[in-house]
């Protein structure tokens, strides 16, 4: 608890140095995201990985409640992606995966199993979005997703993403110096990465966005879990959530820790993050085990 709240303490007032030169912000970003490449396994081991899997156990809070389960993250460069979750919340008979993916322009999400999640998009003028702006909304999501994992990663982004580096300065996180880049992109993409100046490793990811809604469903007692009553409660949320008003999401800063660093096949991999939405940790998300350049069927990452 102390560390935990040592980091807050550093992330609600980072002590920043500016520079004035952006040339020579541009150069010293580039020389720190060499340093941090050359530290988790030089750039010659890293150019050689095409796709990466995680898998391991999740920790969600949600409000008093918390969700968790296994999690398995799939990546296969330039731009395809998919996570897939699967949980028991309250006890139903059949477990509930829950996933999500990307595959070039080709973006979505769904579930299985006994339960559900309901999501929300606003189209122009807070309107319930069109499917085809809804795909738009998740394609840029799930981008910007595989794009914060691939920086925590590897230092790197998808090669289909253009970005800018920025020397921002230095700060600290649980005490250790660190220097920080800023990594800009398309659609408003931002995000700052804080590496240690010593070991020269990623330890945090910050960003700030809109805040998550969700509409979780309840059974009664005695309430069964049948495939027609999981149905009927979704159509519930559903409804319930589409009878709300529309309105422009609250804004918050996100925040993602990388601890616990070991050495996979040559290359530095943080076995935890930690998710932190403001100053309150939302998710926990402990690797069991990395693959590195695993094979995968052809349609592994092919919506459905």
């Amino acid at each position: 608890m102390k560390k935990l709240l040592l980091l807050l303490s550093v992330l609600l007032a980072p002590i920043i140095v500016w520079t004035p030169s952006a040339r020579a912000d541009d150069a010293k970003a580039q020389e720190i995201l060499k340093q941090a490449r050359a530290a988790i396994g030089g750039e010659e081991t890293l150019a050689k990985l095409e796709s990466i899997t995680l898998k391991g156990q999740y920790r969600r809070m949600l409000g008093e409640r918390q969700l968790t389960g296994d999690r398995e993250l799939n990546i296969q460069l330039p731009d395809k992606y998919v996570m897939e979750d699967a949980m028991n919340p309250g006890g139903l008979s059949t477990a509930m995966l829950m996933y999500h993916g990307l595959n070039g322009e080709q973006a979505w999400n769904g579930q299985s199993g006994g339960g559900g999640m309901v999501f929300k998009i606003a189209g122009p003028g807070g309107q319930q979005a069109t499917p085809e702006q809804m795909e738009a909304a998740l394609r840029r999501m799930y981008r910007i997703e595989l794009t914060r994992y691939l920086l925590a990663l590897l230092v790197t982004t998808p090669s289909s993403m253009a970005v800018d580096y920025k020397y921002v300065g230095e700060s600290e996180v649980e005490t250790i110096k660190a220097d920080v880049v800023e990594v800009s992109g398309p659609d408003k993409f931002t995000v700052r990465i804080f590496f240690d100046q010593e070991s020269h490793v990623p330890l945090l990811l910050s960003y700030r966005g809109p805040k998550p809604r969700m509409v979780t469903m309840t059974r009664n007692a005695g309430q069964g879990s049948s495939p027609e009553q999981i149905k009927k409660m979704r159509e519930d949320a559903e409804e319930k959530l589409a009878a709300e008003p529309m309105e422009k999401p609250e804004e918050a800063d996100f925040y993602i820790r990388l601890t616990d660093h070991k050495k996979v096949n040559g290359v530095l991999l943080p076995f935890k993050f930690t998710f932190l939405t403001d100053t309150d940790v939302s998710e926990e998300f402990e690797i069991a085990k990395y693959q590195l350049n695993p094979q995968f069927k052809a349609d592994k990452f092919q919506k459905h």
